[in-house]
């Protein structure tokens, strides 16, 4: 039987990047990531920088491997104010499961909320859309419809990696009233 949490997943996964073509707000949404970005080069020295984006590429480029975990955490140790540093604890909460998922999920809204990946995802919208599937694949139904609906009014156009509206993923979890 799948969980609820996998759903969310595999139907984040499934989904192609014609979304994003298809989503005229994506082009504002990267906008506001790279100025997000932008703040870390003006924040960290040349040499930080460097270094923020050799840990987080290391292990982006193969989430899998095994020195990945230990690259993202090493980042977030390192980095903790850096706008990698919320895209890693989401990296590390997608590889984890129960209570850990849920702590690296609370984290993520509670220090990184601010935090954007470059194609236009927020770390705080899709934390908080991942930790409502979390607590529903819980049973904590009313903690993830009070989450999804966060989602719906505190991040109106945010998307997930597929460019798709995250409100409406939540929707297909019937954490959220459907679309009129």
């Amino acid at each position: 039987m799948r969980t609820i949490a996998a759903c969310f997943a595999a139907a984040v996964t499934l989904l192609t990047a014609d979304a994003f073509a298809a989503n005229p707000g994506i082009e504002e949404l990267r906008a506001k990531a790279q100025e997000r970005m932008a703040l870390d080069r003006q924040f960290f020295s040349a040499d930080d920088f460097r270094q923020i984006e050799t840990l987080y590429q290391g292990a982006n480029r193969n989430l899998r491997a095994p020195d990945a975990a230990a690259k993202l955490e090493d980042l977030v140790a390192r980095f903790p104010k850096s706008n990698r540093a919320g895209c890693a604890v989401m990296y590390l909460a997608q590889r984890s499961n129960g209570a850990e998922r849920q702590r690296l999920l609370e984290q993520a809204i509670s220090q990184h909320e601010n935090a954007w990946y470059g194609n236009g995802v927020q770390v705080g919208a899709f934390a908080r859309a991942m930790l409502a599937a979390h607590y529903a694949n819980s049973g904590r139904l009313d903690d993830a419809m009070k989450l999804a609906e966060e989602v719906a009014t505190r991040f109106p156009g945010a998307v997930d990696h597929a460019g798709k509206p995250l409100a409406d993923a939540l929707r297909t979890l019937n954490l959220l009233p459907k679309a009129e």
